[in-house]
């Protein structure tokens, strides 16, 4: 079973890196180019003043999509190495305290991102009287400190562990 996540998180990442190339690469049409995209936007939507703060929120979502793709390869990375531990039987270490760690900054990052974009949405959609689709989501802020503590309670157990080793 734990192959075969380690298998699907492998994918999983490489996916998150092919969305990161084409998110770049349509940000890279949109500064270049920006005719193309203003000629695409304009068929859809009728007006010009909101046809502009779409291209605007577009642009800013490739952008902050960058970041985002560098955390989920954070985490995916991570909890890769995890389970690798694990299945040696080295699960309780300092190494994977340090990673979970790392999985609960990478999640803060994507959670500060998504309420950026939350508030690029909310003007967008102020200003050009369109939709731009965003929801608070309390999951993550609720997962971060749970994935702190996690870490904390994983070094313990590490420590208590090699304590336990050099008594016996």
């Amino acid at each position: 079973m734990l192959p075969l996540l380690v298998r699907a998180l492998r994918i999983t990442n490489w996916l998150n890196w092919t969305a990161a190339a084409i998110l770049a690469l349509l940000l890279a049409v949109m500064i270049f180019r920006p005719e193309t995209p203003r000629d695409i936007v304009a068929q859809v939507i009728a007006s010009e003043e909101a046809s502009e703060v779409a291209i605007i929120w577009f642009k800013w979502a490739c952008v902050m999509s960058l970041p985002v793709c560098i955390a989920t390869h954070l985490i995916l990375t991570r909890v890769i190495a995890m389970i690798r531990d694990t299945q040696t039987g080295a699960g309780f270490s300092e190494a994977n305290a340090d990673r979970l760690s790392v999985i609960a900054w990478a999640l803060l990052a994507i959670n500060v991102v998504d309420l950026i974009f939350g508030q690029l949405s909310v003007w967008a959609s102020t200003v050009s009287g369109l939709y731009f689709g965003w929801s608070l989501s309390l999951t993550g802020w609720f997962a971060v400190p749970l994935l702190f503590v996690l870490a904390r309670l994983l070094r313990e157990g590490a420590q208590m562990r090699d304590d336990l080793e050099g008594t016996v």
